[in-house]
């Protein structure tokens, strides 16, 4: 298990990577380091199971140890005969993490075509990965590699990885919210102050140092759920309170890199049913803060925070969103279409495409032939300004909606 100062400096790098892109590699580099590994990537997917199980797009996000070469020809063609990422996302997909050798047998994998078109060429031997985010038809994972000839990833390296998960969870949808609400002057101010998202920023003693206006708009509503007394966030139930108080708490100390003075645990389940425990610093969290009139309740997320690029406010320490589900629209395909102009039929193509269904599917869906809806998707993405289907993919699940 990595020492407590180097966990530290490994969740310092990767809450900076949240405003600070270039630190994400650096992030990955020290983890590549500290299990003695040669390789790291995010990597995302999209995939359907309407009929046979099929990947239908990869991406990898985020690089780091991988040549452009190697990287060229697993995104060409060499992804969609990776033995790896098949019985993972078809056999495992329930686990949160595990290592190759689970997978697939030495002697197997000796005589695949991905063996000997990709992991022997570019010198690419055992895996590891975890879980970071699942949705209906898409996944998100980590993946980490140690050269062919290297010993095979096993029980502290997991732990490593259980330790870091919860953190990189935050810090993905985080980075997204971010980045993919500031695409744009324009994204940024429909995003927030029209789309139901309304943000603050928290510094290490709990005090909110700034608000958008989404907020102080729940200052100010008599049923927002939310206020702020003497600088704290205040609800109305003591236990809900309570809650929010721990994660802000949690969350601050984690962004002040002190977050292991007050550790917890955490526990994943690797595939093959074997349980990994471990213990992280503190990674914010989730909760609802119900309302008075029937209203339902407010969502809220609070993560740890270090300033950066794109938002530099030097004593942020945590960072809260809420989302009221009443002014949110009912799905991220509606909210694409306020920011970026689409049709009905564009909009509608976009939530098809987003529930993982592939191109030809839904053009059985919305009642049109497979050029036309191949003409849609062009002028979506052009429209977004999104390079290729997965670009779509991934700005639609950084906005609000469901």
């Amino acid at each position: 298990m990595l020492a407590p100062n180097g966990l530290s400096r490994l969740l310092l790098l990767l809450y900076e990577g949240v405003s600070s892109p270039e630190q994400m590699s650096a992030f990955l580099t020290e983890v590549v380091r500290s299990v003695d590994a040669k390789g790291a990537v995010f990597r995302e997917h999209t995939f359907s199971t309407a009929r046979d199980f099929h990947v239908d797009t990869t991406d990898l996000a985020e690089t780091v140890g991988y040549s452009e070469e190697s990287l060229q020809v697993y995104v060409t063609h060499a992804w969609q005969n990776d033995i790896y990422l098949k019985r993972c996302l078809e056999r495992f997909r329930a686990a949160d993490c595990g290592v190759s050798q689970l997978l697939v047998t030495k002697h197997e994998l000796q005589r695949l075509d991905f063996h000997a078109d990709y992991l022997r060429p570019f010198d690419v031997g055992p895996m590891m990965w975890t879980k970071i985010v699942e949705r209906l038809g898409y996944h998100a994972s980590i993946s980490i590699v140690r050269a062919r000839k290297a010993p095979y990833f096993d029980q502290p390296e997991l732990e490593l990885l259980t330790t870091l998960a919860p953190h990189l969870r935050q810090a993905l949808g985080l980075s997204r919210t971010l980045r993919g609400l500031q695409s744009a002057n324009a994204m940024l101010a429909k995003g927030i102050e029209e789309m139901g998202i309304a943000i603050c920023m928290v510094r290490q003693d709990g005090t909110v140092l700034r608000s958008t206006e989404g907020v102080e708009r729940l200052f100010a509503a008599q049923d927002g759920g939310v206020s702020l007394h003497k600088g704290r966030l205040r609800v109305a139930d003591h236990s809900e309170q309570q809650a929010l108080d721990a994660l802000i708490m949690g969350a601050c100390l984690t962004g002040a890199n002190r977050g292991l003075q007050n550790p917890v645990s955490v526990r994943s389940q690797a595939a093959g049913n074997a349980a990994v425990r471990s213990w992280t610093a503190p990674a914010g969290g989730a909760m609802l803060i119900h309302r008075k009139h029937s209203l339902r309740p407010l969502h809220v997320v609070v993560s740890p925070f270090c300033p950066g690029a794109l938002m530099n406010e030097p004593e942020a320490t945590a960072l809260i969103q809420f989302s009221d589900p009443s002014a949110i629209p009912k799905s991220r395909a509606a909210v694409l279409r306020a920011l970026c102009g689409l049709t009905p039929t564009e909009s509608r193509l976009a939530d098809l495409l987003l529930q993982g269904l592939e191109v030809r599917d839904a053009a059985d869906r919305l009642g049109t032939t497979l050029e036309t809806t191949r003409f849609h998707l062009k002028r979506i993405l052009a429209k977004t300004g999104a390079g290729r289907q997965t670009d779509l993919m991934r700005l639609m699940l950084s906005l609000p909606g469901t």
